[in-house]
């Protein structure tokens, strides 16, 4: 320290020692500027389209082995001999899964069903599909439901009657929906008295409104539908 003129004068830092404490304030400063932009940078890549994940939740489900299956490639032709063979083979439950491969595999799986020996246990399983089916999709499951549900019964125990019981009342359900198509609906109500026949609704329960107009004696209740 020094004196002049009866004031104190302090000795200046070092300018290095100045530089040192600038860089050591810039750090502070920048540093969670920096996070902030490594932390954007890793939720941009981790959503990019590029990721790995993206990638593998994007991957196109690869061809069903069915297609080239001779049994499935023999049925899906207009034989129902082949049908018969292909249900014989893959039984109610196979049928069922092939359903989710779509296309022409899911339209044999359908056509197939009603020829199944188990093919009872398709019923509720196929009533949920139809339920919550719309346009193309919904017919080709009502007429698989008509082929089972109008089959003779066999002689021994149900195989699944809660479920028979659940399929009767979704086909009632869709055959009072006024915003399906005639012929659906007529589908609908022919499969629900196949089954009311067997026990499993009551017959008063399904619509009537689409039966002919009939005089004399007899009821409309008693016909076919016809769209």
């Amino acid at each position: 320290m020094t004196r002049g003129r009866g004031r104190a004068v302090l000795p200046r830092a070092p300018l290095a020692a100045r530089a040192a404490l600038v860089a050591c304030l810039s750090l502070v400063l920048l540093a969670p500027v920096a996070c902030g932009r490594e932390r954007a940078n890793s939720s941009r890549a981790s959503s990019s389209p590029s990721s790995p994940a993206a990638s593998v939740s994007a991957a196109p489900r690869p061809p069903s082995p069915r297609l080239t299956d001779p049994r499935w490639r023999l049925a899906a032709g207009d034989d129902p001999l082949e049908c018969a063979r292909l249900a014989e083979a893959e039984g109610a439950s196979g049928l069922l899964d092939a359903l989710d491969d779509g296309g022409d595999i899911a339209l044999t799986a359908l056509r197939a069903l009603p020829h199944a020996d188990d093919a009872d246990l398709a019923l509720a399983p196929l009533a949920e599909r139809a339920r919550a089916a719309s346009g193309p999709s919904l017919a080709p499951l009502l007429d698989a439901l008509l082929g089972i549900a109008g089959r003779p019964p066999r002689p021994r125990e149900p195989l699944d009657p809660d479920g028979a019981r659940a399929a009767a009342a979704a086909l009632v359900e869709l055959s009072g929906r006024r915003d399906l198509p005639a012929e659906e609906r007529a589908l609908a109500i022919s499969a629900a008295r196949a089954l009311a026949e067997k026990g499993l609704v009551d017959p008063g329960r399904i619509p009537a409104d689409l039966d002919p107009a009939v005089t004399g004696a007899g009821t409309a209740g008693g016909q076919a539908p016809q769209p």
